[in-house]
């Protein structure tokens, strides 16, 4: 009965010595996403030479599916007379999934072409 005992330890911890031996090679990939932009400018005509291919570039690692925002923010800080037409304060934001880059920035462009010109500028990339 004892030598049964004892070759049941031994055999207990073979295993236990096998088991710990083998190590478990588990790659963790972590991956970072770039989720949103904002952009604040004190001038609509900056939109001129805004450098839209920056922003594809920005998400161009990210997942199709991931979740973005693109925040555009303008603050007229100019004293011109309040009697005239003029665009003021505003902020954009268009949320989406990086697979929509592309329908995104259009629809941001369309709307500053059209903010631009109720400001009387003609702003066109």
């Amino acid at each position: 009965m004892k030598t049964k005992n004892i070759l049941l330890g031994i055999f207990s911890l073979m295993t236990f010595a096998t088991y710990a031996q083998t190590e478990k090679n588990e790659k963790v990939e972590t991956k970072t996403a770039v989720t949103e932009l904002k952009v604040e400018m004190e001038n609509l005509d900056e939109l001129k030479n805004f450098d839209w291919n920056m922003v594809k570039e920005m998400f161009q690692e990210n997942d199709a599916e991931q979740e973005i925002t693109l925040a555009f923010a303008y603050v007229n800080k100019s004293e011109i007379d309040k009697s005239k037409v003029r665009v003021d304060n505003f902020e954009m934001k268009l949320t989406g999934k990086t697979a929509n880059l592309d329908k995104l920035t259009a629809r941001l462009k369309k709307s500053f072409d059209k903010l631009d010109e109720i400001n009387g500028r003609n702003i066109k990339n």
